[in-house]
Protein backbone atom coordinates (compact mmCIF):
# COMPACT_ATOMS: atom_id res chain seq x y z
CA UNK A 1 0.00 0.00 0.00
CA UNK A 2 1.29 3.75 0.04
CA UNK A 3 0.93 5.79 -2.56
CA UNK A 4 4.34 7.40 -4.65
CA UNK A 5 1.91 10.14 -5.61
CA UNK A 6 1.56 11.37 -2.18
CA UNK A 7 4.39 13.83 -1.58
CA UNK A 8 5.53 15.73 1.72
CA UNK A 9 3.29 18.61 2.66
CA UNK A 10 3.12 21.20 4.68
CA UNK A 11 0.16 23.23 6.06
CA UNK A 12 0.35 26.55 8.09
CA UNK A 13 -2.93 27.71 10.21
CA UNK A 14 -3.51 30.60 12.30
CA UNK A 15 -3.38 29.39 16.05
CA UNK A 16 -7.98 29.22 16.00
CA UNK A 17 -10.75 26.71 16.73
CA UNK A 18 -12.56 27.67 13.56
CA UNK A 19 -9.56 26.07 11.58
CA UNK A 20 -10.12 22.76 12.82
CA UNK A 21 -12.29 21.47 10.43
CA UNK A 22 -10.57 22.29 7.67
CA UNK A 23 -7.48 21.00 8.84
CA UNK A 24 -9.63 17.91 9.51
CA UNK A 25 -10.83 17.72 6.15
CA UNK A 26 -7.12 18.21 4.62
CA UNK A 27 -5.92 15.81 6.69
CA UNK A 28 -8.86 13.17 5.19
CA UNK A 29 -8.06 13.76 1.16
CA UNK A 30 -4.29 13.11 2.15
CA UNK A 31 -4.81 9.95 3.98
CA UNK A 32 -7.38 8.59 1.16
CA UNK A 33 -4.84 9.66 -0.70
CA UNK A 34 -2.09 7.39 0.35
CA UNK A 35 -4.52 4.71 0.01
CA UNK A 36 -6.06 3.66 3.74
CA UNK A 37 -9.05 2.36 4.27
CA UNK A 38 -12.18 4.55 5.51
CA UNK A 39 -11.97 3.29 9.22
CA UNK A 40 -7.78 4.41 9.01
CA UNK A 41 -8.85 7.63 7.78
CA UNK A 42 -11.25 8.28 9.90
CA UNK A 43 -8.80 7.08 13.11
CA UNK A 44 -5.94 9.68 11.58
CA UNK A 45 -8.49 12.61 11.14
CA UNK A 46 -9.51 12.20 14.93
CA UNK A 47 -5.97 11.93 16.30
CA UNK A 48 -4.84 14.65 14.19
CA UNK A 49 -7.85 17.21 15.00
CA UNK A 50 -6.62 16.34 19.03
CA UNK A 51 -3.65 17.12 18.06
CA UNK A 52 -4.51 20.49 16.35
CA UNK A 53 -7.14 21.28 18.83
CA UNK A 54 -4.61 20.85 21.57
CA UNK A 55 -1.93 23.25 19.88
CA UNK A 56 -4.77 26.10 19.52
CA UNK A 57 -5.47 25.55 23.01
CA UNK A 58 -2.87 24.72 24.72
CA UNK A 59 0.19 25.74 22.27
CA UNK A 60 -0.49 29.41 21.32
CA UNK A 61 0.38 31.68 24.12
CA UNK A 62 -0.31 34.48 22.25
CA UNK A 63 -3.49 33.43 20.81
CA UNK A 64 -4.08 33.96 17.13
CA UNK A 65 -0.88 35.72 16.81
CA UNK A 66 0.38 32.02 16.94
CA UNK A 67 0.88 29.51 13.95
CA UNK A 68 0.49 25.91 14.03
CA UNK A 69 2.02 23.78 11.26
CA UNK A 70 0.77 20.16 10.12
CA UNK A 71 3.67 18.38 8.02
CA UNK A 72 2.93 15.08 6.33
CA UNK A 73 4.83 12.45 4.53
CA UNK A 74 3.71 8.97 3.46
CA UNK A 75 5.72 6.72 2.51
CA UNK A 76 5.54 3.04 1.96
CA UNK A 77 5.52 2.03 5.36
CA UNK A 78 2.94 4.77 7.12
CA UNK A 79 1.82 8.19 7.26
CA UNK A 80 3.49 10.21 9.58
CA UNK A 81 1.93 13.36 10.83
CA UNK A 82 3.77 16.40 12.83
CA UNK A 83 2.27 19.09 14.70
CA UNK A 84 3.95 21.67 15.54
CA UNK A 85 2.92 24.62 18.25
CA UNK A 86 4.95 27.65 19.76
CA UNK A 87 3.71 26.66 23.23
CA UNK A 88 5.19 24.78 26.08
CA UNK A 89 3.94 21.17 26.57
CA UNK A 90 2.54 20.95 30.02
CA UNK A 91 2.76 17.07 31.20
CA UNK A 92 -0.93 15.77 33.08
CA UNK A 93 -2.47 12.59 33.03
CA UNK A 94 -6.50 13.05 33.57
CA UNK A 95 -7.56 11.40 36.73
CA UNK A 96 -10.75 9.58 37.95
CA UNK A 97 -11.94 12.88 38.73
CA UNK A 98 -11.10 14.47 35.02
CA UNK A 99 -13.72 11.98 33.37
CA UNK A 100 -17.24 14.18 34.24
CA UNK A 101 -15.79 16.81 32.07
CA UNK A 102 -14.92 14.74 29.29
CA UNK A 103 -11.56 17.10 28.72
CA UNK A 104 -7.95 16.10 28.98
CA UNK A 105 -8.27 12.96 27.26
CA UNK A 106 -7.02 14.59 23.92
CA UNK A 107 -3.87 12.10 24.34
CA UNK A 108 -5.62 9.18 25.13
CA UNK A 109 -7.37 9.25 22.05
CA UNK A 110 -4.44 9.87 20.18
CA UNK A 111 -2.33 6.76 21.69
CA UNK A 112 -5.42 4.99 20.98
CA UNK A 113 -6.03 5.25 17.58
CA UNK A 114 -2.19 5.58 16.39
CA UNK A 115 0.44 3.27 15.73
CA UNK A 116 3.00 5.85 17.17
CA UNK A 117 2.68 9.12 19.27
CA UNK A 118 5.56 10.88 20.05
CA UNK A 119 5.63 14.30 22.62
CA UNK A 120 8.58 16.30 22.12
CA UNK A 121 8.83 19.93 23.80
CA UNK A 122 11.65 22.48 23.74
CA UNK A 123 11.80 26.15 24.64
CA UNK A 124 10.45 27.19 21.22
CA UNK A 125 7.49 24.84 21.12
CA UNK A 126 5.57 21.27 21.14
CA UNK A 127 6.19 18.85 18.70
CA UNK A 128 3.44 15.87 18.41
CA UNK A 129 4.63 13.23 15.65
CA UNK A 130 1.66 10.61 14.86
CA UNK A 131 2.25 7.78 12.56
CA UNK A 132 -0.27 5.32 11.14
CA UNK A 133 1.34 2.24 9.62
CA UNK A 134 -0.52 0.73 6.79
CA UNK A 135 -2.55 -2.90 7.36
CA UNK A 136 -3.21 -5.48 4.84
CA UNK A 137 -6.03 -6.19 6.83
CA UNK A 138 -8.19 -3.35 6.69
Amino acid sequence: MGSAQCQPLKLKITSRGDKLAGVRSHVGEIAEACGFAKQAVYDIKVAVGEAVANAVEHGSPKGEMNNVVIDFKCDKNDLKIKVVDEGIFKRTVPGPSDMADYRAHGILIMLALMDKVTINESDHGTTVLLAKCYRTDN
